[in-house]
């Protein structure tokens, strides 16, 4: 594996690299209030179970390559989520966000070696940010809500309720299919792990984290950016350009080449 001598040397300029995405796909709950019956893993979308609870998330993120291997990812992530207990006879629903900055690895790359041309891509990500959250508990047999999380007082006469305002971590695995120059169509599993017990309105002392799973489909579209990067700052052109005052000045300067090479030819004809 050659990463650490290749790093330094391929590193892409401010303007090379972009990627922005835009997927949708179904949230699962990991916390307390939860018979996780309706996993990711344990079910085929085959399976009555895997339905079960699912709710409409989705994501934009705009990711910038650093090198071959590793890049840079600003992620907004929301939806809505819901778990039930049995053993309870509760549930319960909520509104999830969050917005963070995460480090991207291209696992492909890493493993079997740069290719650009790769049909397929397997990468991940890891990250910090921040999330908020509004979650009502209910009871099964009568329907009333039995707790809340995520509707504090108002800072103000008259504002709004405020969400719970937690960290967030979220990291992921994704694979990138039917890969070009322009566009790719991305699958990714996310878990946003949230730095509290509170996300289901139900408590449980002596447990720190309860997570939000994610799973997507992603439209994702490669550009660059003009204008910045290249000599100087200024654009390069390759082969015949169309601009008509640049073509004329390429004429002029082939001439004066000409010239110069033609007068230094003579001079050594007349020695």
């Amino acid at each position: 594996m050659t990463i650490a001598t290749n790093v330094h040397a391929q590193i892409y300029g401010f303007n090379k690299g972009w990627q922005v995405g835009i997927g949708i796909g179904a949230t699962k709950f990991y916390g307390d209030l939860s018979d996780n019956t309706n996993s990711f893993i344990k079910n085929t979308p085959f399976s009555k179970f895997f339905y079960q609870d699912r709710k409409f998330g989705g994501q934009f993120f705009l990711e910038k390559a650093i090198n071959p291997y590793f890049g840079v990812r600003g992620m907004l992530f929301g939806g809505e989520i819901k778990s039930t207990q049995e053993s309870t006879k509760q549930y319960f629903e909520g509104n999830y966000f969050d917005y963070s900055l995460s480090l991207t690895f291209d696992f492909s790359n890493m493993i079997f070696g740069r290719d650009n041309s790769r049909f397929t891509r397997i990468y991940g990500f890891a990250g910090i940010g921040m999330s908020e959250s509004r979650s009502l508990k209910y009871d099964m047999v009568t329907g009333n809500i039995i707790a809340t999380n995520g509707y504090d007082e108002p800072k103000h006469e008259g504002g709004a309720r405020r969400p719970m305002t937690e960290v967030v971590y979220p990291i992921g695995l994704g694979v990138s299919l039917f890969a070009s120059e322009d566009f790719n169509l991305n699958i990714e599993g996310h878990l946003h792990m949230v730095t509290t017990n509170k996300l289901d309105a139900n408590p449980i002392e002596g447990r720190g984290i309860e997570s939000v799973g994610f799973l997507t489909i992603t439209a994702v579209y490669n550009f660059s950016i003009s204008g910045f990067g290249g000599r100087g700052g200024y654009r390069s052109f390759e082969g015949r350009s169309n601009d008509p005052a640049l073509r004329e000045f390429n004429k002029r300067k082939r001439v004066v080449m000409r010239t110069k090479y033609n007068r230094k030819a003579f001079k050594k004809r007349r020695r």
